[in-house]
C-alpha cells in the first residue's frame, strides 16, 4: 500500500461525485430505446433512482480496488468518507440546512491511508466453560505494531486510523459462526512499537477451527483447551534467558512445592546442564517448563514491525497474560514473579490459606500486591557443596533506603516503572524508591495484565497492598568457593527489624530434606556434577541491564531510554558453553486487510541455535 494521503470529502466533493454518477447513468441510459422514448419527467424519475446506483457503484469499485479499511469510503476525486463524518452533528442538523455546514468543517483535517497491522497470536485458548468468559468463550494474548514510528508530523500529514475489533470465525460440525470483539491494550505505554493486546468473544458449542476474518480472506489459527485441573496456587516464572542460575532455581522450585503451588517457568534459552536439571523437576511434578516462543513475522520488513528491538522485556506482559488464561480455570489463585523472586507464607501455613486469608472481610478484589525486599545471598558455586540450609543462612538484608532515611525524607512506595509515571511530579525521593511489588490474582476476576499490575482496574474491583508480608527478592547473588563451617544456622530475619524470621529453622530443614531426596535420585545426580560453576552471561546481563537501561530508569531520564529488554545485549558466545534454545516453526502469511495473523506451531527445544535471548 502506498502513503498517498486522501483528503477528507467536502460537500462540493459529494455535489461532483453526484454529478459524475448522474453523467454515467445519462449516458447509460441513453442507450436504451425505451430511455429515449420517455418524457422529461419521467427521464428526471428514472435517473434520480439509477444515479444514486451508479454513485454506490463507482465508489465501491474504486474502495475496493484500493482494499481500505472498514468504515472509509472512497470517492471518484480521490476524497473520502468515513463513519466519524457527522460526528459532534445534531439529528436535527442531519435533516436540516445546517449539514452543508458541518459537513465542511471536517475537511480541515486529512487522514493518513491504512498502514500494515501485523499481529502474532502468542496464544488462543477455547474455553468450553469458564466462570468469568461465559461458555464457549474464545480469549486471545497477541502482539501487535500499534505504536507507530519515524511518521510524519500528525498535524501535516493526517493521522492513522487502526481498527479496534478483531473478526471471528468458529465452526462446528454442523455450522459456522461471524463475531465482532474489540481487543483491549494491555501494554499500558508506547515505549515500544510492539504491544500486547488481549481480546475474548462467545463462540459455538464444540467449535472445531477458528479463523481470523479481513476484508479481503481468512486465516485459520490453531488453538488450544486451557487446564482444568484443580490447584490451589500457580506461580508463572517470567521467561528466562541463557540462565545458568540454578541455585536460585533450586530454592524456589522447593519453597513453590512445600508451601502449596505449581511453578509454571517460561523458558527462551538455559545452559544445557541446568535445562537437564528443570527437565528432571519437571517429570517428578514440581514444576513445568513453558517453551516460549519469539514473535517474529516472516517476509515482513522491520520498517514495518520490529518484533526483535521493539517488544518489552521477552514480551513478558503476554506471558503473563497467557499464564493467566491457561491457568483461569484451574488454579484458585494466580502470582507472577521472577526466578529472583522468593515469596514465603508468613500468616498462614500455606500459600491458599494466607491469600484466601488476606483476601476474607475485603470488597472484591481483583489482585493483591505484595511489596519486594532486596537481599544478597552468598551461595556455593560447586553444586557438590551447595546446599538450601547454607543458602538461607548467607541471605542479608539490603534495603534500598536505609529506615531512617525513608522516614526523615518521607520517601513513598513506588508503584511502577518510570517510563508508566508522570514525569512532572518526578523528584528527588520518588528516585529513593522501593522496588517494584509482584500480584497475587484471582483469575476469576482478571483477564490481562502488565509486568506488575493490569493497566486498568475492572468495574467493581479493587486492588489491595499487603502489608502482613513481603517477597523476598535475591537482588545480588555471589558465587564463592568457601564453605560455611558454622553449623549453628540462624533463620534470616524478617525485613521490619523485629526479631521475627521470613522462615523456621525447622521449615529449612524440610526443604533441605526434599532437596536431598531429589539429589538422589540417579539421573539428577548425574547431571548435578554438570552444572555451571561460573556466572558468564549473568555478569554480562546485568552489566547491559545496568548500563543501557536502569541507569536511565533510577534517574528518571526517560528521554534517553530505549525499548527495554535483553535485544539490547550482545550475547558473545562461550567456546565451553552450550544452551538449550527454544524453537518453532513460523511460517509467512497471506497479507490480510485490515491486520495480517501470524503464529508459531511446533515448539522444541535444540541445542543448536546457541546462547541467546531470542
Amino acid at each position: 500500500m502506498n502513503s498517498k494521503l486522501y483528503r477528507r470529502a467536502s460537500t462540493h466533493d459529494i455535489n461532483i461525485v453526484l454529478n459524475i454518477g448522474l453523467c454515467n447513468a445519462m449516458e447509460w441510459s441513453n442507450q436504451l430505446e425505451t430511455f429515449k422514448g420517455c418524457t422529461l419527467k419521467e427521464k428526471k424519475i428514472v435517473l434520480s433512482e439509477f444515479g444514486i446506483a451508479f454513485v454506490l457503484v463507482d465508489q465501491a469499485f474504486k474502495t475496493a480496488q484500493k482494499s481500505v479499511d472498514k468504515g472509509f469510503w472512497l470517492l471518484q476525486n480521490d476524497t473520502f468518507l468515513h463513519t466519524d463524518y457527522f460526528l459532534g452533528v445534531s439529528k436535527a442538523d442531519i435533516q436540516g440546512n445546517e449539514l452543508r455546514f458541518q459537513a465542511q468543517e471536517t475537511v480541515k483535517k486529512p487522514i493518513r491511508q491504512r498502514r500494515e497491522l501485523k499481529a502474532f497470536i502468542n496464544s488462543a485458548y477455547y474455553y468450553p466453560f469458564s466462570k468469568s468468559l461465559g461458555k464457549n468463550a474464545v480469549a486471545f494474548v497477541m502482539t501487535m505494531n500499534l505504536v507507530v514510528r519515524d511518521q510524519p508530523s500528525q498535524t501535516e500529514n493526517g493521522t492513522f486510523i487502526d481498527p479496534t475489533e478483531l473478526v471471528i470465525f468458529a465452526e462446528n460440525a454442523t455450522t459456522g459462526f461471524t463475531v465482532r470483539t474489540p481487543y483491549m491494550r494491555v501494554t499500558p505505554h508506547e515505549v515500544c512499537q510492539m504491544i500486547t493486546i488481549f481480546a475474548t468473544a462467545q463462540l459455538i458449542p464444540n467449535v472445531k477451527s477458528i479463523s481470523m476474518v479481513g476484508n479481503n480472506g481468512m486465516a485459520d489459527i490453531p488453538f488450544v483447551i486451557p487446564s482444568y485441573k484443580k490447584r490451589d496456587v500457580v506461580v508463572c516464572i517470567s521467561p528466562l534467558f541463557v540462565s545458568e542460575q540454578w541455585q536460585n532455581f533450586l530454592l524456589a522450585v522447593h519453597i513453590y512445592k512445600k508451601y502449596g503451588a505449581h511453578m509454571n517457568l517460561y523458558l527462551i534459552s538455559a545452559v544445557t546442564s541446568f535445562y537437564d536439571l528443570m527437565k528432571e523437576y519437571e517429570k517428578e511434578g514440581y514444576m513445568t517448563i513453558q517453551p516460549w516462543i519469539k514473535v517474529t513475522f516472516p517476509g515482513v520488513p522491520i520498517t514495518t514491525a520490529d518484533p526483535h528491538n521493539e517488544i518489552e522485556f521477552r514480551n513478558q506482559a503476554a506471558c503473563q497474560t497467557d499464564c493467566l488464561l491457561q491457568f483461569k480455570e484451574s488454579a484458585r489463585f494466580v502470582t507472577f514473579l521472577d526466578l529472583d523472586d522468593v515469596l514465603i507464607p508468613r500468616i498462614a501455613p500455606t500459600y491458599v490459606e494466607e491469600f484466601q486469608k488476606l483476601m476474607d472481610g475485603k470488597n472484591k478484589l481483583a489482585y493483591m500486591t505484595y511489596h519486594k525486599e532486596n537481599y544478597d545471598v552468598t551461595t556455593m558455586r560447586d553444586s557438590s557443596k551447595f546446599s538450601l540450609t547454607n543458602m538461607f543462612a548467607n541471605l542479608e538484608l539490603k534495603h534500598l533506603v536505609s529506615d531512617n532515611e525513608k522516614e526523615t525524607r518521607g520517601v513513598p512506595r513506588r508503584e511502577v516503572p518510570f517510563w508508566g509515571w508522570n514525569l512532572s511530579k518526578i523528584d528527588e525521593t520518588t528516585l529513593l524508591q522501593r522496588e517494584t511489588g509482584k500480584i497475587v490474582v484471582d483469575p476469576r476476576n482478571l483477564n490481562y495484565t502488565w509486568i506488575h499490575f493490569p493497566p486498568e482496574m475492572p468495574t467493581g474491583l479493587e486492588k489491595y497492598t499487603v502489608t502482613e508480608n513481603v517477597i523476598t527478592h535475591l537482588k545480588t547473588i555471589f558465587w564463592t568457593d568457601q564453605q560455611s563451617t558454622n553449623e549453628n544456622v540462624e533463620p534470616p530475619l524478617y525485613y521490619d527489624n523485629s526479631s521475627a524470621r521470613i522462615i523456621t529453622s525447622k521449615e529449612i530443614q524440610e526443604l533441605e530434606d526434599d532437596l536431598r531426596k531429589m539429589i538422589e535420585k540417579p539421573r539428577i545426580s548425574k547431571i548435578y556434577s554438570k552444572l555451571p560453576n561460573n556466572h558468564y552471561y549473568r555478569d554480562l546481563v546485568v552489566n547491559c541491564y545496568n548500563d543501557r537501561y536502569y541507569r536511565y530508569d533510577h534517574a528518571g531520564r526517560i528521554g534517553e531510554m530505549k525499548c527495554p529488554g535483553p535485544h539490547l545485549c550482545g550475547f558473545h558466545q562461550h567456546p565451553k558453553i552450550t544452551c538449550m534454545h527454544v524453537n518453532a516453526t513460523h511460517i509467512p502469511m497471506k497479507t490480510l486487510h485490515p491486520i495480517t495473523y501470524y503464529y508459531a506451531t511446533n515448539p522444541y527445544f535444540t541445542g543448536d541455535i546457541g546462547c541467546y535471548s531470542h
